[in-house]
């Protein structure tokens, strides 16, 4: 399609589409039990909360939910959801905590920890998230096995509509990166982009720099209890001793 082609970051644009792409329902469940048996306590941090899917089923099971999320956008689509205001939303940066209270749990799920881009920028955030967690709390991510950058070496396409709009979203890596690009194709053939840069870390690193910091870490793998390097994702449940 031809026509105007507009790109732009920080979810400005994929906001819009964001649930109609990746809503799950069933995910969603899986990670609010899995959040059930590991979190002791009601107060929770969520960092990179997106819309608001997984925050807001864990308030309505009775969490005192905060969440935060970089992009505005994302944050007024997930107030858009709490109707009851249920949870306080902030618009702020996982790599930056300071001002915010002390958590019986931390969450950062849907991978967004691979948002960050180096190990450096992993063991500040890990540095933060230890000092606002109560002593025996935890801090539950998952992130991206090595097995993703093989799998995408090959790009992967998925095109299709939402409602009216046609959409492209294509994968691509490129060590140690994963790479999402985002097309929108409108009525009038102006075409809005956006892309989207994952950083893919070694499993032995990360363990190493949260146990450096204080945290005990157990490591499993796609909502099973065992840790599986050709899986999709590595789940960590780091547990501040």
């Amino acid at each position: 399609m031809g026509g105007q082609n507009r790109e732009t970051l920080n979810y400005s644009i994929l906001a819009g589409y964001y649930d109609r792409l990746v809503k799950d329902d069933e995910a969603s469940a899986h990670w609010c039990a899995y959040t059930k048996k590991r979190i002791q306590g009601d107060k929770i941090l969520e960092l990179a909360c997106g819309s608001g899917e997984i925050t807001l089923r864990l308030a309505k099971l009775g969490y005192r939910m905060t969440a935060l999320d970089l992009s505005d956008d994302m944050i007024l689509k997930a107030k858009e959801k709490d109707v009851d205001d249920l949870i306080a939303y902030h618009v702020g940066d996982m790599r930056d905590l300071s001002g915010y209270e002390v958590y019986d749990g931390i969450l950062c799920f849907c991978d967004s920890i691979n948002y960050l881009s180096s190990m450096n920028e992993l063991r500040k955030m890990f540095l933060d998230v230890h000092g606002h967690l109560t002593n025996g709390a935890s801090f539950l991510f998952d992130m991206h096995t090595e097995a993703r950058l093989i799998e995408f070496e090959e790009p992967f396409i998925e095109e299709g509509w939402i409602d009216d709009t046609g959409y492209q979203w294509a994968i691509e890596s490129d060590n140690p990166r994963i790479i999402h690009h985002f097309r929108f194709y409108q009525n009038d053939a102006t075409v809005l982009s956006e892309t989207h840069v994952q950083t893919v870390f070694p499993l032995d690193e990360v363990v190493e720099a949260l146990t450096d910091i204080g945290f005990k870490v157990v490591v499993t793998s796609d909502f099973e209890e065992e840790e599986d390097a050709g899986a999709e994702k590595y789940f960590i449940h780091a547990i501040k001793e």
